[in-house]
């Protein structure tokens, strides 16, 4: 099973064969008689044709998917510290959300010791992609915005963080994040309260870039007030729109450098929270 298992996670994640040819660089006829041979192997059906393009996973595709990942990660982790055996090198993968990325995320990591022998990667993302992607072992920590609650992922909120209605508000345009993300999950329920339905929308995928249309007059967006410069008008939107950062975890890990840093990660986030709580005091 092990063996056709990476062809059916791409099909499952994708739900369409071209798209997982494409990410194994191998033919679809190559990823339909692997998933036929996995289905004779286990005797199930795992995928059902909608159209010509769209599948659907069967039940057993979903069991298959939630107890083999758990299994082909172990795999690969015991592959991988074997391989290691001789080199201490940990790799450690960690998401963070837009506007943590600009404002808090470097403070964070300013008081870490983290060991010489872990090489760290930090990609930004919206939080819902995070998510999913700690679910898939692609990211070892994440930090978002958005309050997403996963079976198996510890959550940690450790800042309160406050949304402001900021921009040219005579300008009809809204700047608004992409789906997934944490601010966008705000705007979309401050413009439902408000019975607000933008003339035009621009889709930005960066609070950065939203930034820069702000500071030329264009728009107005639901952020956060810690991007903001002295140059941008805004109100605030109260407790409603009052967001907390959230530090995501597995329970536990196989390296026992990844939970010393996750230790350590908590420590600094405690503090993080504790003193915001003193200053709000």
């Amino acid at each position: 099973m092990l063996k056709y298992f990476p062809v059916f996670k791409s099909v499952y994640e994708t739900l369409n064969f071209s798209r997982a040819a494409q990410q194994r660089f191998v033919s679809q006829s190559t990823i339909s008689q692997q998933i036929k041979q996995l289905e004779t192997e286990l005797g199930v059906k795992l995928f059902i044709r909608k159209g010509k393009r769209e599948i659907k996973p069967t039940p057993a595709a979903d069991e298959l998917y939630t107890a083999g990942l758990k299994i082909w990660e172990q795999t690969r982790n015991l592959e991988h510290k074997i391989s290691k055996m001789d080199s201490d090198e940990i790799d450690c993968r960690i998401g963070v959300s837009n506007t943590i990325a600009e404002t808090t995320i470097a403070t964070i990591f300013r008081d870490l010791h983290l060991p010489k022998n872990i090489n760290l990667t930090l990609k930004m993302s919206n939080s819902t992609d995070i998510v999913e992607g700690l679910n898939q072992r692609k990211f070892d920590f994440g930090f978002i915005e958005k309050p997403i609650t996963t079976p198996g992922i510890e959550r940690f909120a450790f800042f309160k963080d406050y949304l402001v209605h900021a921009g040219n508000f005579a300008d009809s345009t809204w700047l608004e994040r992409e789906s997934g993300s944490g601010v966008r999950h705000f705007t979309d329920e401050y413009l439902r309260l408000n019975n607000i339905t933008p003339q035009q929308v621009f889709t930005i995928e960066s609070n950065e870039m939203i930034l820069k249309f702000l500071q030329q007059g264009i728009g107005q967006t639901i952020t956060s007030e810690t991007v903001l410069n002295d140059e941008i008008p805004y109100h605030e939107l109260g407790p409603n729109f009052k967001r907390d950062f959230y530090f995501l975890s597995q329970p536990t890990y196989q390296v026992d450098a990844l939970n010393e840093l996750k230790r350590q990660l908590h420590e600094i986030l405690k503090q993080i929270r504790d003193e915001q709580k003193s200053s709000e005091k």
